[in-house]
């Protein structure tokens, strides 16, 4: 079975928010920056545009106006990043919906939440770019991009900058410099960059916002002493405007401000805050803790009613409360006056703000917003809700490959806290364990063990107990060790009875270890109670897994008609339910069952496709199985050196497994046949090798010769490494060398070029 499996739909999780595909509404009190929005225009060759500028400096007001201008010549999408975008599995889950809202006929096959984070730069974002070479020129927006902290997120970016059509126009706003290759893309003339100074207001804007728009009546030589003394800082600007309004002597106030923008912001917030009623005010600085609110949410955080009609007040007449949709329901403050009201409510209210938090928690985990909920808990404190939530929920955000953000959040936690909890040190070894991450989840189970509270439950995710639980976890990835996995999955399925929604994924981890470990007709019996109920439980990876192990029984039992139903029935569930770039458990039955059929050119596609799957995946023991059979149907072929290379792959990945059992046996099979010999430097090379053979002589790197020749980088990466061990060397400048010396290059193109 696939080593990834969950026990039901994710139909808890909130879907995607609307809100951040979209940028604030034009403000009537807008001015035109005709100058940085020429600017912005695409150029043939510009890979990236960069506008980079600390908060207030008016970043997300310019994009805004430009895609309203842009977007009647190409498609503009826009992507309003947070915290939650540092997983991959979110951040593209995000891009792909904007991209899809903007670009109706973009078609991408394959799913970031089907994916997950191993596969997004090998699968899913090669998919992407090439449809967006056939959709034309387009641009994307990612606001805030400096909340990607974390480094796989970025990465996914950089590998997209790198690699995006040159009719695709990408466009960071920033905080701080982006961890990103800027240098080359600089030094290539690829790179388009506003600044601080750039976003700076002129005189001359400062006099349309101050004089047109709000009418305020000021001089010019008021107008440039405010620029001056605000360094053209757009939101002290704004902020001034505000306390302008209500100014009797509006020279006075403009010669009063201080010369740098720290000393603005601290006189003007008094100022901007004086001028509302004390509940407004209230309403101002408590919700100031929240991303995102509405009036529902802010009357649960006040504890009282009326908090929409201050909201649409505040909307109309305060410049840095910006409406989020068109219906007026949602709104956030800008970014900056907000972090300045949250320090004027620990001022006037210490100790206040973690209160708030756990009423945001309260509300939203009452409205099915669990990432909101999980993220105010942890705010204010409440570790214990917190701790519940995620113990209930982890699976679900697993089934749409969001480990990265349950990590996350289990990093949030105090670490004595995570070690006396048993729920959450379960949480994290699941989590580690799919996410192949094996000396932590090792550590994390070593410390669950410790706390010795095996017998508590039932649990909130609906395992009967600790014990059941872990007892599953080692049969469901037993790391190779099939003996200790057969042990745990019959002590799972004492403990997880035919009613828990935890039997499906029970039968199938347990008949996967009674397969490995030769016992076939038991392996048959759980295998067979599995599948079904997976089936009408909607648990589709478990089913394609019990359905594709069921095969592979049914070809040692030698019923090979068996063998290809079971085989065919996998594939068509996962391919219903896109899953066939991440099951490779399914093209191994495949790959056997067309093997029996004695068709090995389709048995080897198929294989090959396994091992690129199930390499990516991080597991041994599909693995080891898929480079197996890879070999046998090699040897079957007569492909001796190919399959030399391929034994080598399997010897080390089935070491790597304490107890291999049925892959050992197979494996020393292969190593006494008689057609198996030991390769030498000038063993001959597939066809397939040679042709990257020929374009290693050339500067590109194994990705590039990858999207040449339509293949993953894994599979040109496993490729290389069969030709240095073919040839005898370690290195692309040794492989070449060792090549020429050889001649192999050399007879090969001429006798391409006879023929």
């Amino acid at each position: 079975m696939g080593e990834q499996k969950g026990v039901r739909e994710p139909v808890r999780l909130p879907p995607l928010l609307t809100t951040k595909l979209h940028p604030p509404p034009p403000r009537e009190q807008a001015v035109a920056r005709d100058r940085l929005v020429a600017r912005l225009r695409a150029e043939p060759g510009i890979k990236l545009t960069v506008v980079a500028a600390p908060a207030g400096c008016g970043k997300t007001t310019l994009l805004g106006a430009w895609r309203e201008l842009e977007e009647t010549a190409q498609p503009v999408a826009w992507v309003s990043l947070d915290e939650a975008d540092n997983d991959p599995v979110v951040l593209w889950s995000y891009v792909l919906a904007a991209l899809r809202g903007v670009c109706p006929t973009l078609e991408v096959a394959s799913s970031p939440a089907v994916l997950g984070q191993a596969r997004i730069m090998d699968v899913f974002l090669p998919d992407l770019i090439n449809e967006l070479t056939s959709v034309g020129d387009a641009a994307l927006i990612l606001d805030d991009f400096h909340q990607l902290t974390s480094g796989p997120a970025r990465d996914s970016v950089a590998w997209f900058v790198d690699r995006a059509p040159s009719t695709f126009q990408l466009i960071l706003a920033t905080r701080n410099e982006p961890a990103l290759p800027l240098g080359a893309l600089r030094a290539h003339g690829a790179l388009v960059e506003l600044r601080t100074r750039d976003l700076g207001f002129t005189a001359d804007e400062a006099d349309v916002l101050l004089n047109e728009r709000l009418e305020l009546g000021l001089e010019r030589a008021d107008v440039e002493d405010l620029v001056e003394r605000t360094e053209g800082w757009a939101a002290g600007i704004y902020l001034a405007a505000l306390t302008l309004l209500a100014a009797d002597d509006r020279t006075a106030l403009v010669r009063r401000f201080g010369a740098r923008n720290r000393h603005v912001v601290d006189f003007l917030l008094d100022e901007v805050l004086e001028a509302h009623d004390p509940a407004t005010q209230e309403l101002m600085l408590r919700s100031s803790i929240l991303e995102r609110l509405c009036g529902p949410l802010c009357d649960a955080l006040l504890e009282q009613e009326g908090a929409a009609k201050l909201l649409d007040m505040l909307a109309g007449s305060n410049l840095f409360l910006l409406p989020l949709d068109e219906a007026g329901e949602w709104y956030r403050f800008h970014h900056l006056f907000a972090q300045l009201l949250r320090v004027e409510l620990e001022h006037r209210e210490p100790g206040l703000a973690p209160i708030l938090h756990r009423r945001a928690f309260a509300w939203h985990r009452d409205n099915d917003s669990l990432d909101a909920a999980i993220e105010h808990a942890l705010e204010g404190g409440a570790f214990a809700e917190a701790g519940d939530l995620v113990a209930a929920v982890w699976i679900d955000y697993v089934q749409v490959a969001r480990h990265s953000t349950v990590l996350a959040w289990l990093e949030r936690f105090p670490h004595e806290l995570v070690r006396e909890d048993p729920q959450l040190l379960l949480v994290q070894a699941w989590v580690l364990s799919l996410s192949a991450k094996r000396e932590a989840a090792a550590d994390a189970i070593a410390a669950l063990e410790r706390l010795g509270r095996l017998d508590e439950g039932p649990l909130p995710d609906g395992f009967s107990s600790v014990e059941a639980s872990l007892a599953t976890l080692r049969a469901t990835i037993p790391w190779g060790d099939f003996g200790a996995g057969l042990e745990n999955g019959r002590r799972a399925a004492e403990l997880e009875g035919p009613t828990s929604p935890w039997r499906p994924l029970v039968s199938c981890s347990l008949g996967g270890c009674l397969y490995f470990s030769g016992q076939f007709d038991e392996a048959e019996r759980w295998l067979a109670e599995s599948t079904e109920p997976a089936l009408a439980s909607r648990q589709w990876r478990v089913a394609v897994s019990a359905l594709a192990l069921r095969s592979l029984v049914a070809g040692e039992r030698q019923q090979a008609a068996e063998q290809a139903l079971f085989a065919e029935r996998a594939w068509d569930v996962a391919r219903e339910q896109g899953l066939e770039d991440v099951e490779g458990e399914v093209f191994v039955a495949l790959g056997a069952a067309r093997a029996t059929a004695g068709r090995p050119d389709e048995a080897l596609v198929f294989l090959e496709r396994a091992v690129v799957i199930t390499r990516a995946g991080g597991h041994p023991r599909v693995l080891a199985d898929a480079l197996l059979r890879q070999a046998a149907v090699l040897q079957a072929m007569a492909r001796q050196d190919d399959a030399a290379a391929v034994i080598e792959d399997a010897r080390a990945t089935v070491a790597s497994c304490p107890d291999p059992r049925l892959l050992a046996q197979r494996l020393a099979d292969l190593e006494r046949s008689p057609r198996t010999r030991r390769r030498n430097g000038a063993a001959a090379l597939s066809e397939r090798e040679l042709m990257i053979l020929r374009m290693l002589t050339s500067r590109l790197s194994e990705r590039d010769i990858g999207r040449e020749l339509y293949l993953s980088h894994n599979t040109i990466h496993s490729h290389t490494r069969s030709i240095y061990r073919k040839l005898g060397v370690s290195s692309r400048g040794e492989a070449l060398e060792k090549a020429g010396t050889l001649g192999i290059l050399r007879s090969r193109f001429l006798c391409a070029r006879s023929t």
